[in-house]
């Protein structure tokens, strides 16, 4: 921020002092070189501004500059205008609740891919290479979410996600393309064989052999379980044996989901960290996981996801996971090393 004339007189003032021979100098405030003082530290106080304004004006755009700009996106508010070298949405006379309720892009990740991950040396082009510049390298991908009931949502209202592209379009750097998707979040399915304590963890005596023959056949309970010999566990299995109502894996899994930020790698060992620090947890296997972006339920009702068990980490499609539709099994086992025949 420029300094104001008084500031740079001051500063004058003080470097004058340094200076012996002008210590004789007379203090009237009418002297000749006040006056002089006070035309230098208009004219520094000028070019300071046209400065300022042109460091503005020549921001470069950033990957983090269309994130900011995203993030400070205002639905309703008056049409944006043109002040001090960039477009900016005139706020006057609103309240900074209203505000605040008007930027509907509460998360935002902004990527793009540059042209050395498609040239790979030794590897033949899978694609014309045209199509890479048109449809890959070069071009901004946006993915943005709002927030509905505290979870992070897509913005389905289609005249928001209009209005938003059209803010994007008119702010952008000419001739950058920009690819802006607001997707519902990726479906997670996730199978744990975890070892409990069964001092602190609830699990119904009669279901160990049901657990233990899912895990040695390494299959799912819809596999195992069809609808002419239904078996129904026990709804208590893994809560705590103080606390029926927590169930210390599964609040576990949730909480570290919950806690990925947008756009943020699933990662397999931190989870695993996770659910180890759980009460009751012994040792906890993650089994399989399967993920894949959402489906129209009329489409494919019961979506087949691919199993992505043996990649460490991944980043979902949407930037982020449905957890209303995230499908949790655990396989309970009690941990009885100690009784175990050594």
């Amino acid at each position: 921020m420029a300094r104001t004339i008084a500031e740079i007189q001051n500063e004058i003032l003080k470097e004058k002092e340094n200076y012996p021979s002008l210590a004789k100098l007379t203090e009237s405030k009418t002297a000749i070189w006040r006056l002089w003082i006070n035309i230098m530290a208009t004219a520094i106080w000028i070019h300071e501004k046209i400065v300022e304004k042109n460091a503005l004006v020549s921001r470069p755009h950033t990957l983090n500059w269309y994130r900011e700009q995203a993030l400070n996106f205002h639905y309703g508010i008056p049409p944006l205008v043109w002040q001090n070298g960039s477009y900016q949405f005139d706020t006057t006379g609103l309240t900074e609740s209203e505000i605040e309720d008007s930027k509907i892009v509460k998360h935002c990740a902004v990527s793009e891919i540059d042209l050395e991950t498609v040239l790979k040396p030794g590897v033949e082009p899978e694609e014309i290479f045209s199509d890479y510049f048109h449809n890959k390298v070069g071009v901004v991908f946006i993915k943005v979410a709002t927030v509905k009931d505290e979870k992070i949502s897509r913005i389905d209202v289609p005249n928001e996600l209009f209005a938003f592209k059209e803010y994007i379009a008119k702010i952008k750097d000419a001739g950058n393309q920009v690819y802006i998707s607001s997707d519902q979040g990726d479906i997670l399915k996730l199978t744990l064989n975890v070892y409990i304590d069964p001092l602190s963890i609830y699990i119904n005596p009669k279901d160990i052999e049901y657990y233990q023959s899912r895990i040695s056949n390494g299959a799912s309970t819809q596999d195992i379980i069809t609808p002419l010999a239904p078996y129904q566990l026990d709804p208590l299995n893994g809560s705590l044996i103080s606390n029926s109502q927590a169930f210390p894996v599964l609040d576990a899994i949730n909480d570290h989901l919950k806690n990925i930020e947008f756009n943020g790698a699933f990662v397999k060992t931190y989870l695993v960290d996770a659910v180890q620090k759980a009460q009751g947890v012994k040792i906890p296997i993650l089994a399989k996981v399967q993920t894949g972006p959402a489906t129209n339920p009329s489409d494919q009702p019961n979506p087949s996801l691919p199993d992505v068990t043996k990649i460490e980490y991944f980043i979902p499609k949407a930037g982020y996971f449905d957890l209303d539709t995230l499908d949790v099994e655990v396989n309970y086992i009690p941990y009885t090393f100690y009784r175990d025949k050594q």
